[in-house]
């Protein structure tokens, strides 16, 4: 029967195109440099901001002509006495204040919710970044498997050849080859659609070619839950938006009473100009009434108390939400950094032996292939196990930062 062709290991496409190795600090300012759905959460954030000042202005005045004794039944404007108007309205004291803190509160809610976003774009850049850390190195542990059963197959083809060894145990051989080059190619694929999704949060086109991330280290967590809730309550961008939300809620009710309180609305009136530049004039105050706050204003206040009090609720229930988050993402990450520890401190050192071993034993004719499959199996398990373990710390504490709105990592440029 025809020995099946061994495939060469070929180098990473990503080296082929001539990509840079991938460093996380650069691309975190590249996203948000770039990313369109930051710059909107900006502009919204500037936006709200330039509403501020228009919320301690007065309103506008009203100038206006008055005709006064224009002759009966005649429409002879010429013979009526011309009067200029300037109308000015005047807010109750406190209705001016209480409008700008309800501005300065979304103008704050704004700001949060753009740092909201640019937290979500770094816990997604992170998220994905560590995606593609761990699909390179089960790229890697594959290459390494091919080379390890390329030596298994030239044993196996010589020992067929001189008739030590059964035609089934070279066919083995060949099939644990493919598979494993079959796999290879599968994980190729896997990297081009998680390299789709990087450049999609980078702005960038889809297919442009991304390099290899940098080495991660592992490293234990660096604060408690505890402190890390401490952190959330001054920092956390989402918790900062329901705490302006009730601030603005409270000052969206504090104006909603004052609605009930009159304005004054002045008026100066210049009679003739023919009579001089400063002839006589006169001087009208009104008070604007809220005359039907039993129907309109004073719902209003209802309505405004109803929204204070769901506000507040809704900023305790975010509380919750963000002390649950906390907990369950530090206890996950704990259970990956002492599985990520397990392995790289015990488990992997002890299966690299081992696959030394019977690799010699097979390759000297004193050992079964199985045992060589079952031991290069179990490294390269473990090793997987081991990536695994430290992607998902890794992305636990990326979630951990958006949680507590802190950063927890340093990761050095890359050299």
């Amino acid at each position: 029967m025809p020995v099946v062709a061994w495939q060469a290991v070929a180098a990473p496409l990503w080296a082929a195109n001539g990509a840079a190795p991938l460093s996380l600090p650069r691309l975190l300012d590249e996203a948000r440099r770039v990313n369109p759905d930051l710059r909107a959460a900006r502009k919204r954030w500037e936006a709200a901001q330039a509403k501020v000042p228009l919320s301690k202005g007065l309103p506008a005045p009203r100038i206006g002509i008055e005709l006064e004794e224009i002759p009966r039944g005649t429409v002879k404007f010429n013979q009526a006495m011309l009067m200029y108007q300037l109308i000015q309205a005047l807010p109750f004291p406190g209705k001016l204040s209480a409008r700008h803190r309800v501005a300065v509160a979304e103008a704050q809610m704004a700001a949060a919710e753009f740092k909201r976003a640019e937290w979500d774009l770094i816990s997604q850049v992170k998220a994905t970044y560590f995606d593609l850390y761990r699909l390179d190195r089960q790229l890697e542990i594959q290459r390494e498997q091919l080379l390890w059963l390329e030596q298994a197959v030239a044993s196996a083809q010589a020992r067929y050849a001189s008739g030590t060894a059964r035609q089934a145990e070279l066919l083995t051989v060949q099939a644990e080859a493919l598979e494993a080059s079959t796999m290879r190619s599968v994980l190729l694929n896997r990297r081009q659609a998680m390299v789709a999704h990087l450049n999609h949060l980078l702005n960038r086109k889809s297919h442009a070619p991304l390099g290899e991330p940098g080495p991660i280290p592992l490293e234990p967590l660096p604060l408690s839950p505890d402190e890390l809730l401490l952190a959330a309550e001054e920092r956390q961008p989402e918790l900062l938006v329901f705490r302006y939300s009730a601030e603005r809620a409270e000052a969206a009710w504090r104006l909603a009473k004052r609605e009930l309180l009159p304005d004054l609305e002045t008026m100066l009136e210049l009679r003739d100009p023919a009579m001089g530049p400063i002839g006589p004039w006169d001087l009208t105050l009104a008070l604007v009434l809220p005359f039907w706050f039993w129907t309109k204003q004073r719902y209003g206040v209802k309505a405004a108390l109803y929204d204070k009090e769901s506000a507040r609720a809704a900023y305790e229930g975010m509380q919750n939400e963000i002390a649950r988050r906390i907990h369950e993402h530090w206890h996950e990450a704990m259970a990956a950094y002492r599985t990520a520890r397990l392995a790289a401190d015990g488990l992997i050192p002890l299966g690299k032996q081992a696959v030394a071993s019977a690799m010699a034993a097979y390759v000297g004719g004193q050992g079964p292939f199985m045992e060589l499959v079952d031991t290069l199996r179990t490294l390269s398990e473990r090793r997987q196990a081991y990536y695994e373990a430290l992607v998902n710390l890794e992305q636990h504490v990326a979630m951990l930062e958006q949680a507590a709105g802190v950063p927890l990592r340093q990761h050095p440029e890359a050299q």
